[in-house]
């Protein structure tokens, strides 16, 4: 079995040449067509929600799904966040559906199975457009203790939102993201999530994906060892440092490590790899190491044992 929380999440397909009448005459599926506030003009589209996910149908017959299908899952399962009953019915109409527990690879072939049924298609025909992958790691420290000692990830800074318990990278071809999971639903346990939005497959094509009939063990290990690869990239300042530690150099060199605009608009690019260095040194040396303690984890979560669960269909 392939353990995981949550190695694939969000996911934009079209689905190639699918039977439209047979989708929109479902008696569950109510289709709309949007309408623009501004202009008053109708989109040459119809659209449907369902379990937190949008199904679009156009006028020439493409089709296109999109949203998570950890939350769809949840929601076809009736699981709920932590803070659900705490909501206000007004906030409860508002509720986006959660995604903070487990999702194994067996779960994601029972969506997998679902939108077949849904959309009266094969996986082959599940072309991926987009498509997330990311982790969620359980620490005995507070995520924000790291996400606020993220400093920049391949010369771009991290951009902060939330209270300073989101951070996110923007690339040509991908988001890294690193927030507080546990913040976001009201969790017990600390959760920190980390994970890539690619919104230009070509980021992946060494992976194999293309369709959602090549999501399987494999391809999982190999997103799995692209996030890694990726998170070891962040630069990023270990806030349990201990400066007593420190020599007098270390304390000055800390008071510039520490200031994300330093590494940007004081160092030039072909200087700041001799100073990543040093910064991971004293991170090593003089701290409680908490990005490597996150990889550790992220790791763990990815175990794959011999095989797959007897309940997968790949």
């Amino acid at each position: 079995m392939f353990h995981t929380s949550k190695v694939i999440d969000y996911i934009k397909i079209a689905i190639r040449n699918a039977d439209t009448n047979y989708l929109t005459t479902h008696d569950f599926l109510d289709f709309n067509r949007v309408i623009s506030e501004t202009t008053g003009e109708c989109q040459k589209y119809i659209v449907a929600k369902h379990h937190f996910c949008k199904i679009k149908v156009y006028d020439n017959g493409f089709i296109q799904f999109s949203g998570s299908i950890h939350k769809m899952r949840n929601s076809i399962h009736g699981i709920k966040a932590p803070f659900y009953d705490t909501l206000t019915k007004q906030q409860k109409a508002k509720y986006k559906g959660f995604n903070g527990n487990q999702f194994t690879i067996d779960d994601i072939f029972e969506i997998r199975n679902y939108l077949q049924m849904l959309f009266n298609c094969k996986p082959h025909q599940m072309v991926l457009q987009n498509i997330e992958f990311g982790v969620n790691t359980n620490i005995n420290f507070n995520p924000n203790t790291y996400i606020n000692g993220l400093l920049f990830h391949k010369g771009i800074l991290f951009e902060e939102k939330h209270k300073r318990s989101f951070a996110q990278v923007v690339h040509q071809r991908y988001f890294l993201k690193i927030y507080n999971k546990s913040r976001q639903y009201g969790m017990a346990k600390n959760t920190l999530r980390v994970e890539l939005k690619i919104f230009k497959m070509e980021e992946i094509k060494h992976i194999g994906v293309k369709t959602f009939a090549d999501i399987n063990t494999s391809t999982l290990n190999k997103a799995k060892d692209l996030l890694l690869k990726r998170f070891d990239e962040v630069v990023y300042f270990d806030n349990t440092i201990n400066k007593k530690n420190l020599s007098t150099c270390q304390k000055e060199q800390i008071n510039n490590y520490s200031n994300p605009r330093y590494w940007i608009d004081d160092l030039k690019p072909n200087h700041r790899d001799r100073h990543k260095k040093r910064l991971a040194k004293i991170n090593k040396d003089n701290s409680t190491n908490l990005h490597q303690i996150i990889k550790q984890n992220i790791i763990q979560k990815c175990v794959i044992i011999n095989q797959l669960s007897k309940n997968a269909c790949v």
